[in-house]
C-alpha cells in the first residue's frame, strides 16, 4: 500500500484543514473508510478532503467533529474554508455584512443572494461559463452561509427593492423561480426583512445601475458593495458611499410600499410562472 500523500498545511484554508482532520483521525486510530462509514460519505470523499483536493462543507466538519468525539478544532476551520468558497474580490464583504445592523439593496436583475433558496442559488451559478459542478456547490454553500446572519436573536433589518421584472425573469426550471417567490412571500412575514418593489411604470433613472448593497451601523454607512458584469467591489470611500445612498433612496422613493409589493409578488405567484 503505497504511503499517505504528504500535507502541506499552509498550501490553502482546505489544506490546513485536510492535516488536521488527518490527525485526529490517526489519534482514533480508524482508516479513511472507517470515518467515511460513520459519517455517511464515500471514502473517496474523505480522501479528497483531507489531501486539500475538496473544500469540506460546514455538514462534513459538524458531522466529523461528532464522530471523533471533538467540541471545536475542526469546527475552527470553518471561517477560512468558506471564505475561500468565494472570489477574492468578495471575501472582504461577508465579515462587512455580519457587523451591520442594517441592510439595504438594490436588485434590479435577480433576487438579492442573501434571501435566494438553495435551487435559484445553484440554478445562477450553473449558468457561469467554465464552473465545474464542485465549485457550483462551494459557491451554493457560501451563499448559502452568508444567509446565517438572519439566524441570530437580534438579526439584521434587511430592506430589498427588487425591480419588478426579477418576477417574471425565469431561472432554471418553471418551479425554481415559483418556490423563490413563495420563499420571499414568506420571509415577509418576518420583522427583519422588508421587500419593495419598483414597478415597470416607475420614471426613475437612478435604477439605470447594477446592483448594490449598502451596509449600516446605528444608522451610519459604513461600506457598500456593488457589482459590474466581471466583478464586483467593496465600496468604503465616503463621498462614493454618499452618492450611492442618494441614489438608492431615489429608487426606494419610487418604489410601492410593502403590502403592494407582497401583494403583486403573490399576484404573480397565484398565475403561475410563465
Amino acid at each position: 500500500m503505497p504511503a499517505p500523500k504528504e500535507l502541506d498545511p499552509t498550501a490553502s484554508p482546505a489544506a490546513h484543514f485536510g492535516a488536521d482532520l488527518r490527525k485526529y483521525r490517526y489519534a482514533a486510530k480508524w482508516t479513511q473508510e472507517q470515518l467515511a462509514e460513520r459519517i455517511g460519505y464515500s471514502k473517496s470523499r474523505i480522501g479528497n478532503v483531507e489531501r486539500g483536493d475538496e473544500n469540506p462543507t460546514r455538514e462534513l466538519i459538524e458531522l466529523c467533529e461528532e464522530a471523533l468525539g471533538l467540541n471545536g478544532p475542526l469546527l475552527s476551520h470553518w471561517p477560512a474554508i468558506s471564505g475561500n468558497r468565494m472570489p477574492d474580490w468578495f471575501r472582504q464583504w461577508p465579515p462587512i455584512e455580519r457587523k451591520a445592523d442594517q441592510l439595504l439593496t438594490w436588485a434590479p436583475l435577480i433576487v438579492p443572494g442573501l434571501v435566494q433558496t438553495v435551487e435559484y442559488a445553484r440554478a445562477i451559478f450553473e449558468g457561469e461559463p467554465h464552473t465545474t459542478p464542485q465549485q457550483v456547490e462551494d459557491a451554493v454553500e457560501a451563499r448559502m452561509e452568508r444567509q446565517s446572519i438572519f439566524d441570530r436573536p437580534n438579526p439584521p433589518q434587511f430592506l430589498a427593492v427588487i425591480d419588478e421584472g426579477v418576477l417574471y425573469r425565469p431561472i432554471g426550471d418553471e418551479f425554481v423561480t415559483h418556490r423563490q417567490l413563495e420563499h420571499l412571500i414568506t420571509l415577509a412575514e418576518n420583522k427583519w426583512f422588508t421587500v419593495q418593489l419598483l414597478p415597470y411604470a416607475a420614471r426613475c433613472t437612478a435604477v439605470l445601475v447594477g446592483p448594490a448593497l449598502l451596509a449600516q451601523q446605528n444608522g451610519v454607512p459604513i461600506a457598500a458593495y456593488v457589482e459590474s458584469a466581471v466583478h464586483g467591489r467593496v465600496v468604503d470611500s465616503t463621498s462614493e458611499i454618499k452618492r450611492l445612498v442618494d441614489r438608492l433612496e431615489l429608487i426606494r422613493s419610487a418604489a410601492l410600499p410593502e403590502y403592494l409589493s407582497v401583494q403583486r409578488i403573490k399576484e404573480r405567484v397565484q398565475r403561475g410562472v410563465e
